[in-house]
């Protein structure tokens, strides 16, 4: 992923209609002009949400799961976790990040890490500071805000941008892809099956397929060479949540409509 630029998450062509839709976010900006990915609140959201007939609002606002000591800071959670995660009503990316959640408690930092780099250009952005490095390279927030700052020259000013930097920081450490409090490496993410279908899924809703699809941002997510990145999907194959097809040099990964199918999830079929 080395000295790529954030409209390579993107395929020439992809159709933005539908990732309107599928609630892919694609410009503007971001929660991590103020917080991390919130990898706990939203595991505290999902452990009272799963199975609850209660809104987001309800249960952040008036049951409190998050633990948060006024109202005002119980309608900014509600408001950042929506603006990563749509929680409040749910997109069919969020809808399969939730269903996958469910079982696979392993991935579940990278698929929520997923879901806010979908929903925040400005995390996207900062990937390219972390997904190229090799693993042990020294990884700070300066860094990151160097990368931010060569994106987009004087666009921020010096404290919004070391803010956001380790706000990025902070969830690419979240998601294992960084390890060390201050003094952070680079760290190898452990993905899982159905990390990786979800990636695969991003990346078709974002315009890639075939062998693109296994080059795409979306799979270097997994850190895994792209020989690994296709064995990952083939488990993700054996427990139904892809279809690949392969006839001499063509490749085909299907995603849309078995997690559908698997996930119970209609509206995945038709982004």
């Amino acid at each position: 992923m080395n000295g790529r630029s954030s409209l390579d998450w993107f395929a020439p062509g992809a159709d933005f209609e539908r990732l309107n839709r599928a609630g892919v976010k694609v410009s503007g900006g971001g929660v991590h002009q103020s917080k991390t990915m919130m990898l706990a609140e939203l595991t505290a959201f999902l452990q009272e949400a799963q199975g609850s007939s209660a809104s987001a609002s309800e249960l952040v606002i008036d049951h409190n799961v998050l633990g948060k000591s006024t109202n005002s800071a119980r309608k900014i959670a509600l408001a950042r976790l929506n603006g990563l995660y749509a929680i409040a009503k749910l997109t069919p990316i969020s809808a399969a990040q939730f269903a996958l959640w469910r079982d696979d408690v392993e991935g579940r930092p990278l698929l929520a890490l997923l879901t806010a780099l979908a929903r925040d250009p400005l995390l996207r952005d900062s990937a390219t500071a972390v997904l190229p490095a090799a693993q042990g390279t020294p990884i700070r927030w300066p860094d990151i805000a160097a990368s931010l700052e060569g994106q987009y020259p004087d666009r921020f000013s010096p404290t919004t941008l070391k803010s956001q930097a380790q706000n990025c920081a902070s969830t690419w450490t979240q998601s294992g892809h960084l390890r060390g409090h201050i003094n952070k490496v680079r760290a190898i993410a452990r993905p899982t099956p159905a990390v990786a279908a979800f990636a695969a899924l991003l990346a078709t809703v974002c315009g890639f397929g075939g062998p693109a699809l296994l080059e795409s941002p979306w799979l270097d997510v997994l850190d895994l060479p792209p020989g690994e990145r296709l064995s990952l999907l083939r488990q993700a194959e054996a427990q139904g949540f892809v279809r690949i097809r392969t006839a001499g040099d063509m490749l085909e990964i299907l995603v849309r409509q078995p997690l559908a199918q698997t996930l119970r999830i209609p509206d995945l079929a038709d982004i």
